[in-house]
């Protein structure tokens, strides 16, 4: 059978390429095999006419087309060369470029210095420093890493000198100078069945400083999530060694990509900051 040993194509038509055969005489039925054999091959669609014309070579032949090949002219046909893997890499990246952002990509540099690449649970050589800050402002404003556990090593070295410490959240702070240094109210919910009462506590810092073992150095009050306080609660929170001076004021003031402080007082507004300066 004529029509299977032609090409792999499922659309192949023997039975009409058999019939144009039969009518030619021997000579272009040889003709007219190779052509069809070659032009297969190639997975092009040659249609099965009687026409003895020769027409130019190309690659593919399109349905239109109702020429016949020689099989001269099908053996002076090759395929297009393959892309070498290089060539292929940068077609893709072109095309990804193209369909992205329709424009050349660009880059953007970010600056990383040495301690950046410092893993924080080390301890760093900036532990004298830190108990130095502490002793001398008495009120600091830090800047932890987002992933947390960075302040653990500062707070510990502070529980070495003989500090104790009150943990509070500066979100359900209320008033800070109602709330650590004075008798204060406090309204539980009633949740719908039982009345408004108002409960009343005694000063944070005064109540905990009357606690303190005579050996202590003193009382460490951690703010944390200070970020959301005023100006004028920051204020206070910075005068409050002054007020009371066995406390010192640790403060989370925000985020950094490193553990790094700075004076209260130059956040909240009280003295100038040097590097807010122009």
């Amino acid at each position: 059978m004529l029509g299977p040993r032609l090409g792999p194509s499922a659309w192949v038509d023997s039975a009409g390429i058999t019939a144009q055969l039969n009518k030619l005489g021997a000579r272009h039925r040889l003709r007219v095999l190779s052509a069809q054999r070659g032009q297969y091959a190639r997975g092009c669609y040659l249609p099965a006419t009687g026409s003895n014309k020769r027409y130019p070579p190309t690659h593919c032949t399109t349905l239109q087309q109702p020429a016949m090949w020689s099989a001269a002219a099908a053996r002076t046909v090759t395929p297009l060369p393959a892309a070498s893997p290089l060539q292929q890499h940068q077609q893709r990246r072109g095309a990804w470029a193209r369909v992205g952002t329709g424009r050349a990509a660009s880059t953007t540099a970010a600056r990383a210095g040495l301690w950046d690449f410092v893993g924080g649970d080390l301890v760093k050589p900036d532990m004298g420093r830190w108990l130095d800050d502490v002793e001398k402002h008495k009120s600091l404003a830090i800047y932890p890493p987002h992933e947390g556990g960075y302040e653990g090593r500062y707070l510990s070295r502070l529980s070495y000198q003989g500090y104790y410490f009150l943990d509070l959240s500066a979100r359900g702070l209320g008033d800070p100078e109602t709330t650590l240094t004075k008798i204060h109210p406090v309204c539980p919910p009633s949740l719908g069945r039982q009345p408004v009462a108002r409960w009343y506590f005694p000063p944070e810092v005064d109540y905990r400083l009357s606690l303190l073992h005579p050996d202590a150095k003193g009382l460490v009050v951690w703010v944390m999530e200070a970020k959301v306080l005023s100006k004028a609660e920051l204020q206070f929170l910075a005068i409050l060694p002054d007020i009371r001076p066995k406390v010192r004021v640790i403060a989370e003031c925000g985020n950094w990509r490193k553990f790094v402080w700075k004076p209260l007082k130059q956040i909240a507004g009280l003295e100038p900051d040097p590097d807010a300066e122009e």
